[in-house]
């Protein structure tokens, strides 16, 4: 249910440059003094939070600390202070300086997460994942500053934000600029928000999902890992997938330079080879009433509950913005896997005709004795039955003569009462 009030609320100010000068900032001078009274105004004692710890310490009055945090979660001192404001005085000359205010209602911070933890993770991980989305292309090239005031009912936060260098990634070209734009975008404070209020919630709802679906990956992994007992592409019982699979070794014999190596599905160009794989996965994927069909649907279940948990978050901030990259993710990683597992057993492990022949001649036999071994290769090579069309008869012969290992003890018998019976057809 959307509360009346947003858990997270969000304000965007900004300073412009010198190069960037609007109505408001007329002047370089009007823009140096802002710039260097933010961090006045940022470490102001009288809003500093005190923690019950520094009571009983002792601290209080007496740490050299400012109540300003940089990039590596620490607290500033006033030399770094002074030091970072010399920075600026140049970082001003091309960027704009991005202000943020970032407030939550009476008690809810308080009550909802360690804030000592949560500013920690706000500079080092929170604040990063936002000033990429907002088309910052280096990290290590934006320099960023926040401060906890506690003057009001409401817990808030003052965020700042520069760029070192160009470091504004532009649409349609890899050239590096300085972002002009002062004024954030809406998706750009939404994610922000949510991002915010997924950290104080995730480890009630979102961690015990994230444990689940991890295992849920792992156990789909064993069908394509090699190692593994139910290895699956080691069951030939679908003959229109092993027919894919020896296609697919066969181009990546004709099409690949270097041979023998281990291949990553992402650097394959040949759109043939890539087109062909994505349709064995999907071939494997859509068989029903199998485990590994019923084990993939707990899987996208489990991205459901996960995408629910995200829109439940974006609603408790009135945002229309959610963000769905970590379900991408989890399926892209999933899918590379399967990818990844099928060229690589399509080019060290191609199923010749003969063999597929072999098996589906056995598996038949085996489910009735008494049934002619010719009749059953003649049917499977017919041109009216779908699954054979692929192959031509005049590789009844090579099939039987290149029984595979599986066969070994059948294969006497198997020769015998094929010669019997081709005897039996031309007398």
């Amino acid at each position: 249910m959307m509360t009346s009030t947003p858990n997270v609320v969000v304000k965007n100010m900004f300073t412009p440059s010198f190069k960037n000068l609007n109505h408001i900032y007329k002047t370089q001078n009007q823009v140096h003094n802002s710039t260097m009274n933010m961090f006045d105004y940022y470490a102001n004692e009288k809003k500093k939070a005190f923690f019950m710890l520094d009571y009983f310490s002792g601290k209080i009055g007496k740490d050299k600390e400012m109540n300003i945090m940089f990039e590596n979660g620490e607290y500033a001192t006033k030399d770094e202070i002074e030091k970072r404001k010399k920075q600026y005085a140049k970082y001003i000359e091309n960027s704009n300086i991005y202000k943020l205010v970032i407030s939550f209602p009476e008690n809810y911070l308080e009550e909802n997460v360690d804030i000592k933890k949560f500013e920690k993770d706000l500079a080092k991980h929170i604040i990063p994942m936002f000033l990429k989305k907002c088309g910052f292309d280096d990290i290590n090239n934006m320099s960023y500053q926040f401060s906890l005031h506690t003057n009001t009912d409401n817990l808030h936060f003052h965020l700042s934000f520069a760029e070192k260098k160009p470091n504004y990634k532009r649409t349609m070209s890899k050239e590096l600029v300085y972002r002009h734009a002062g004024k954030l975008e809406q998706k750009e404070l939404g994610f922000l928000k949510n991002e915010i209020e997924h950290y104080i919630h995730k480890e009630q709802v979102f961690t015990p999902l994230l444990k689940e679906t991890n295992k849920e990956i792992e156990e789909l992994k064993k069908y394509f890992n090699p190692k593994e007992k139910n290895f699956l592409l080691n069951d030939k019982s679908d003959i229109l997938i092993e027919e894919k699979i020896n296609k697919l070794g066969k181009l990546l014999e004709e099409k690949r330079d270097s041979k023998n190596q281990k291949i990553k599905f992402n650097s394959i160009k040949n759109k043939e080879i890539r087109d062909l794989t994505k349709e064995i996965k999907s071939n494997i994927f859509s068989k029903k009433d199998t485990e590994l069909y019923n084990d993939y649907q707990k899987f996208k279940t489990s991205l459901k509950e996960i995408n629910k948990y995200f829109n439940e978050v974006a609603k408790k901030n009135h945002s229309k913005e959610v963000d769905d990259s970590f379900i991408k993710s989890k399926q892209k990683y999933l899918d590379n896997y399967v990818l990844n597992a099928i060229v690589n057993y399509a080019q060290y492990k191609k199923i010749t005709d003969s063999k597929i022949i072999q098996e589906a001649v056995y598996k038949e036999y085996k489910k009735n004795k008494k049934r002619n071994k010719f009749d059953i290769l003649t049917s499977y090579l017919s041109s009216n039955n779908r699954k054979s069309q692929f192959v031509s008869k005049y590789k009844i012969k090579e099939a039987v003569r290149n029984i595979n290992d599986e066969l070994e003890q059948a294969e006497k018998e198997f020769e015998n009462l094929f010669k019997e019976d081709k005897e039996h057809v031309y007398e």
